[in-house]
């Protein structure tokens, strides 16, 4: 009986890292931390300030990434988090506008992390007084927010940069599928359950 416990619990683990192994292959959800050096911060209503800081993350899947590496719009997340701004793929204007996400990876090797993403966000509204735009990738980027004036009849008079910064990803952080954690989840069943047959 010990000897049939043991190749069950063998057998669990096998499947569980097969499993991972085979998800990992077929493509993977992946999560990197953003960060941003402020170099310049002028007074912002959004509370922004220089120095090093963490502002956000992007998540995506390396499934939806075309033969060149682009990704879909439905297979990127961002999370932004800038003063006391938070911010969305929602409110980016490449899906206001129903144009594909800026984003891409290496095609040749999809799971060493983005190679590039940019994104603009209108600070309200069609006449925005405010433009965030994003630009991160693996070799460096830049955070940029603009303050807009317009004139008279409605055209934009002066554009003054009010924040700038140099941008950074962080490590790459796979995201277990579903899949995945079920199969995991089975593998340490099996063990909970031989620890406690052993008492």
């Amino acid at each position: 009986m010990k000897y049939l416990k043991k190749v069950l619990l063998a057998t669990g683990l096998i499947a569980t890292t097969l499993g991972m192994s085979v998800s990992a292959n077929a493509g993977a959800i992946i999560q990197q931390d953003i960060y941003a050096d402020v170099l310049f911060a002028d007074f912002n209503p959004f509370g922004i300030t220089e120095g090093p800081q963490w502002i956000g993350s992007v998540t995506y899947n390396t499934d939806t990434a075309d033969g060149a590496g682009f990704l879909s719009t439905d297979g990127v997340e961002l999370d932004l988090s800038i003063g006391s701004l938070s911010l969305t793929m929602a409110d980016s204007l490449s899906v206001q506008d129903d144009l594909p996400v800026v984003a891409a990876i290496n095609p040749f090797d999809p799971f060493a992390g983005l190679d590039f993403m940019i994104e603009v966000f209108n600070l309200y509204g069609d006449m925005p007084d405010y433009v965030l735009t994003l630009d991160i990738s693996s070799f460096g980027g830049f955070l940029l927010l603009d303050e807009v004036f317009y004139d008279q009849n409605g055209g934009v008079e002066d554009v003054f940069e009010i924040v700038f910064g140099e941008t950074t990803l962080g490590e790459v952080t796979y995201v277990p599928e579903p899949s995945a954690l079920v199969l995991m989840l089975a593998g340490l069943g099996l063990l909970v359950r031989r620890k406690v047959a052993a008492k």
